[in-house]
């Protein structure tokens, strides 16, 4: 597993003394454009365009109108796949049984179709 570096490497601080004269100059030079363009000025913010708009209202409205059919398919899926965990696991609890008596010829395949359907279901 990769850790995570930080941002002090050598070349950082082989070259901080070669920078720090351009951030000072760059810093000092933020103030000057700062106070150049009125200090009392906010500063604009940015505006949403219509469509932005209008694509993120509609999205929130099939939302909430899509919400109570996506819930009733996602408990249709959920039922279904109990359904099969239970028939699974009973066909391989009777094709066990059925293993360990004279039956054993239909027995191992009871087994592993409750074998295959039970894993299927939980997947």
């Amino acid at each position: 597993m990769k850790q995570v570096q930080s941002d002090t490497t050598l070349d950082h601080w082989v070259s901080q003394g070669r920078a720090r004269n351009g951030i000072a100059r760059r810093r000092h030079q933020r103030v000057d454009d700062y106070e150049n363009t009125g200090a009392g000025k906010t500063a604009q913010s940015r505006s949403w365009s219509w469509t932005g708009i209008v694509v993120t209202l509609l999205s929130a409205i099939w939302f909430i109108i899509s919400l109570p059919f996506r819930l009733v398919f996602w408990v249709i899926a959920l039922l279904g796949r109990l359904t099969g965990v239970i028939l699974g696991f009973l066909l391989m609890v009777v094709g066990m049984a059925l293993w360990a008596s004279p039956l054993f010829i239909v027995g191992i395949p009871l087994f592993v179709v409750g074998l295959v359907l039970t894993l299927r279901c939980l997947e």
